[in-house]
């Protein structure tokens, strides 16, 4: 499990550079900040599916049932994470691009434990 783990953090950190850098990307292009997160979110879905899939958890288990399975994460973290960093920006002040960084904490912290448990077991 230790190895798991290490290789799910370099995944997470090189999608969560990919997702950061998109997000602000598009946010300094002028995208309101729940349209960025929202896009950057769906773009870096598929390739973390798909890497965690066959590199992180070395799954072969139904790919279908998998698929819908983490697409019903996915969008669940995606309603999750615009709803806190709405509350982060327009009610605490927090700035966009620092409430994204505490956002893209809050998921990579349950979804190990859902991968390996539920998605890819």
């Amino acid at each position: 499990m230790q190895s798991q783990f290490i290789r799910y953090l370099l995944v997470g950190g090189a999608s969560f550079a990919l997702e950061y850098a998109l997000y602000w990307l598009l946010y300094w292009l002028g995208l309101p900040y729940l349209w960025a997160n929202s896009t950057a979110y769906l773009t870096v879905f598929v390739v973390n599916f798909l890497v965690n899939r066959s590199w992180t958890f070395g799954s072969s288990g139904h790919l279908g049932r998998q698929a819908l399975l983490y697409l019903l994460l996915v969008l669940f973290n995606l309603l999750a994470s615009n709803v806190v960093l709405y509350a982060l920006v327009e009610f605490a002040a927090v700035p966009a691009l620092v409430g994204k960084v505490a956002v893209m904490v809050m998921i990579v912290s349950w979804n190990f434990v859902l991968y390996r448990k539920v998605i890819y077991r």
